[in-house]
Formats: C-alpha cells, structure tokens, sequence
C-alpha cells in the first residue's frame, strides 16, 4: 500500500492507477474505490475480498458530476431534478441502466451513483473520473474512519491510501432507489429527503 499526500496522487498518470484501489475520505465515510474502464475487475476483485463482500451486492458509483453518468441512465423519476439539486450530497441515487452499461460493475439492471460533497473526493473524481466505490470495512460492520486503523486492518487491499484529512459525517449515505419511476428509501442516512 502507498500512502500518498492528494498532490501526489493527482501527478500520477491516470493509466497508471488501472485497475488500482483508492482509499479516500468522503463527506460521510471512508471509501475504497476503482476507476470505472477496461481493468476495473482488477479492482473490484480485491474490494470484495476485502469486505468479503457478496458478489450479488453490487457498488455504487462516485462521479465528479451529474454530466460524467445521466446519459447512461434512463430517467423515470418525474422528480429526478429535484433529487439532482441534492447533489453534491450524501444522496446515493439509484437509476435503470441503459443496455448493458457498466456490466462490468453489476449483472442488475439498476445502478447507484453519488456526487460527494468533499473537495478531496471531487478531486480524486475529476483526476479519474467515474469510480465503483464502497464504505471501508467487512460487510455489516461499521465503517471505517480512521486511516492508521485502515491501514492496519486492510493495507493488503489498498494500492494508494490518500492521506489528506477530510470531516466525515460518519454516516453512510442515503440511498433511494428511483428506477421504476417511483421514489423507495433502501437505506437512511443523513439526509433526510
């Protein structure tokens, strides 16, 4: 595992960190993340052995901005953008996927995506783009928010641990699920919508 300042990380070259897993703060708690491109299963592979994780639970995705995913999505939801104006937030949107897009990520036909609203986690997203990102931590048990804890516990699946501080709420987010044209709570969180 490298542990790495957020300057950097941004002067890695971009096709240098393929395949590779992100730790990073967020608005609400830690995340392990890997770009979303041709090398992504790399990458998910560790993440879930880590959080030994089902592989029938998909991840969510992390955007730099609404315009890197919404025309991969079929909007259904007539209040879609007001759900939109949350954003940057912890609102964990989750959308019908268009034909086989991001496959590679989940078999569903649904996909999450969230706009963080830290400006750690936006510049890592604007250095990389999209990225399949989870909590840190085994599946069921509290987050993560402490990187020498991290670091002790998951250093064997994290390439680049990003040191900068952030505050997290160390709340998971909120996460509807608007993919069938009607609005469904799959988990509270901080904001309450």
């Amino acid at each position: 595992m490298n542990k790495i300042t957020l300057k950097e990380f941004l002067n890695i070259n971009k096709n240098d960190l393929k395949g590779k897993t992100i730790c990073f703060g967020t608005d609400t708690v830690y995340g392990i993340g890997v770009m979303v491109d041709e090398k992504i299963e790399d990458g998910l592979k560790k993440i879930y052995q880590m959080k030994k994780r089902d592989l029938s639970k998909p991840l969510a995705i992390l955007a730099p901005n609404s315009s890197t995913f919404l025309d991969k999505v079929e909007i259904t939801y007539p209040n879609t953008s007001e759900l939109i104006k949350l954003w940057p937030g912890a609102l964990t949107l989750i959308f019908q996927k268009k034909d086989h897009i991001f496959d590679s990520i989940t078999p569903l036909n649904t996909i999450g995506f969230r706009i963080p609203n830290c400006n750690v986690a936006l510049e890592v997203l604007n250095h990389l783009g999209l990225m399949a990102t989870t909590s840190v931590n085994i599946s069921g048990q509290e987050p993560l928010n402490d990187i020498n804890i991290i670091e002790n516990q998951f250093s064997d699946f994290i390439d680049y641990l990003i040191t900068d501080p952030v505050s997290t709420s160390n709340i998971s987010s909120t996460v509807l699920d608007i993919s069938t044209g009607e609005m469904k709570v799959i988990r509270k969180g901080d904001l309450l919508v």
